[in-house]
Formats: C-alpha cells, structure tokens, sequence
C-alpha cells in the first residue's frame, strides 16, 4: 500500500547535488586564501625531494651508529678477561638468554600460548646462569679484534667505533635541525606574529628568516676558519681563501691514506678475523709491494716513498699507513669530519632562504600554528561526513 503523496513536498535531496566550492579555500581569518604562484612550484618541489634526501640519509646514519655502538660493546665484553672486569660476564649472560629465549619462541610456536611464554621465560633465566659457562672462550680472538680495530684498521683513522658514533650524533642533529627548518619547527618565538595584522606576517616572517640565515651563514664560516687554523695548519692570519686551500690540500692528502688503507684492510682483514694476530697478518715484502704499487711515489715524491720501505729482512709490518715525515695517522679523518658543523649550517642557511622564497610564493603559510599541523593529512570521505553531520 503506497504513502498519499502531496503536492506541496519538497523532493529530498540527495548526494548528486553538490555545494559550489569556492577556487580558493578559506585562509585562517576567514579571507580567501591566494593560491599559490607558478614561479615557486620547482622550488616546492626542490625542497621535497631535498626533504626526502635528508630523511633518508638519517635512516642511514640511525643504522650506521646503532650498529657502530653495538659492535663496540660487543667487541669490549668478548675481549673483556674474567675475573678482571664483569663485562665479559654480562656480555655472554645476555647472548646466551637471547639466543636459548629465540629458540624456545620459534621452536615451541605450535604449543599453547601459556606454554610457549613460560617456556621462553625459563630458557631466558637459564640462558643468564648459563653465561658463566663460556665466560672464557674467545677472550684472546676478542683482543685480538679490538687491537686490530684501534690500532692498525681504517676505523683507527677516524678514531675508533666510539668516534664513529660520535659523529653519527652530530650529523644526525644537523639533519634534524635542517628538517626542522624546512617544516618551520625550528625554535622561534612567534608571540609577536600572533597580534600582528595577516598582511604583514609575509614580510616580517622573511625579515626573520633572513636574519637567521645570515647568523648561520656567519657560524658556518667561524667554523671553517677555526677548523683551518686549529686541524688543518693554517695561519690565523691567512686570507679565507689560502685556510680554504690548506682544508682543501689536507683533505687530499687523507683521501689518499683512506685508500691506502683500505688496501691495506683488504689485505689483511680476512686474515685477523680468521685467528690471525694483526701484528703478524702483513709481511714486510707485502708492505713493499703495497708502497711500490700504491701511488706513494707519485704523491710524496720517489725520496719519501724510498723511505717508507722496510729492509727485506723484516718479517712483518704493522697494517697501519705511515705518514713521511713522522706524524702519526690515528685519527687523521676527525679532522674532515669536524666539517660536518660549517657543512650543516650552511645547509640551514640556505633552507631559510629557500623558505623565505616560498613563503613569498604562497607555498608556505607564516600562520604561527601552520608548523603544528600535521602535514600531508587529507580528512577521509567518512570522517568529512561525520564531521558534516
């Protein structure tokens, strides 16, 4: 039986008709928001792929100091002889729980819940007592490996796996203060934009900007005078350009003993980690061949790579580049890697510029809440009609 129908009723609306949308979306204060200009879209885009760069490389570096930093724990507490540190103790207890608690876990992974738990539990305490059992097995193989590592290695250049976590943490911070620049969450004290009319925020925030890419800009060339003068051997009163052509010469010099080394690590690598000592892995005729064949000729001069060479009596050589002269090569490559502070501020510099620019185009927003957004986050079909009704 069908409904009386009247003539005064209104047909119900449906989901085919829709509101017309304005071209531009609302800006913060209800005014229409500009779209953006043509001329700074490559810009946007340059900085999206700089971004993406950035977030990549930290996921590298993030990787590259977690597992620096475990080698070296590792290393330490397999190296580490019982009774004269707890190290070597700790570091078996917690491989020896880890490995028994994986294999209870998988082994038992078609038993009951409660089961596989509690069996994962006991095999992890009896992973921690049985420790003890091998807390003298590959003490003098772990000393062998540290002493290889520091003292005649390519990690011996940049002063050890210890270093290299160092500076892992100082690139890591660079990045995410270059990231923080490119969102706008850099620290910035925006009380005063908060009561200033919309007009003007485009230009004071460019203002502001500026000046805080002048100010790294300055910090990135203290840095590179200081480094010059006090890594690099420069004159304090040397012009910009003959510190930077001292930085440039030494860096020379220490990509050629990195290769050299490198060779050397070729060499001899697979010897130590196989049980041999690194203080009897490269034989003096070796050590000629490497000097004779290697470019230290062509680098020093035929007088200075002469005199690199050992009698041919000796029997083994210490898998360490030399430097003619006398100086040592430990840490050499802590020099390079200091540039990494001018290097990031530079950087930083040139992100506020990039972003003064793309403010000026519209592709960024001086609203002093815009950085607190999240970014890239587009409300779904459902939450925008929940919202509407």
């Amino acid at each position: 039986m069908s409904e009386p129908s009247s003539d005064t009723d209104e047909p119900a609306a449906t989901s085919s008709v829709e509101p017309a949308s304005a071209p531009d979306a609302p800006g913060p204060h209800g005014a229409p928001k500009p779209s953006p200009a043509a001329w700074g879209d490559p810009l946007h885009r340059f900085q999206e792929r700089w971004v993406r760069l950035e977030v990549t490389l930290s996921v590298v570096i993030v990787i590259a100091e977690i597992l620096s930093l475990a080698s070296w724990i590792a290393l330490k507490g397999l190296s580490s002889p019982p009774g004269v540190s707890a190290a070597g103790l700790v570091f078996r207890a917690g491989v020896t729980a880890t490995a028994l608690g994986i294999a209870a876990w998988f082994g038992l992974k078609n038993a009951s819940p409660v089961v596989r738990q509690v069996a994962t539990c006991v095999a992890v305490a009896a992973g921690l007592f049985l420790g003890r059992a091998w807390v003298s097995v590959g003490v003098a193989y772990g000393a062998e490996l540290v002493g290889w590592y520091q003292d005649a290695s390519t990690l011996t250049l940049v002063g050890g796996l210890r270093a290299v976590g160092t500076r892992c943490t100082i690139w890591l911070a660079m990045l995410g203060a270059s990231l923080a620049t490119s969102s706008g969450k850099h620290i910035n004290v925006d009380v005063v934009m908060r009561f200033m009319p919309t007009r003007l925020r485009v230009p004071v925030a460019v203002a502001a900007w500026s000046a805080a890419a002048v100010v790294s800009f300055a910090a990135a060339w203290g840095f590179v005078e200081h480094i010059a003068v006090t890594s690099f051997g420069a004159k304090s009163d040397a012009t910009m350009g003959a510190k930077v052509g001292a930085i440039a010469e030494e860096m020379g010099e220490h990509r050629f003993l990195l290769s050299a080394q490198l060779r050397l690590d070729r060499v001899v690598g697979w010897r130590v980690f196989s049980g041999e000592r690194h203080l009897k892995s490269l034989s003096g005729a070796e050590w000629n061949q490497i000097i004779e064949s290697g470019g230290w000729a062509a680098r020093y001069g035929a007088e200075k790579a002469q005199a690199l060479r050992v009698p041919a009596t000796e029997a083994y050589v210490t898998p360490l580049v030399t430097i003619p002269g006398g100086r040592s090569p430990r840490g050499i490559l802590v020099e390079d890697l200091n540039l990494l502070f001018p290097f990031g501020f530079f950087m930083i510099g040139l992100k506020f510029l990039l972003r003064c620019l793309l403010a000026i185009s519209g592709h960024v927003e001086v609203d002093p809440d815009a950085a607190h957004r999240e970014e890239g986050h587009a409300p779904s079909e459902r939450d925008a009609a929940e919202e509407a009704a």
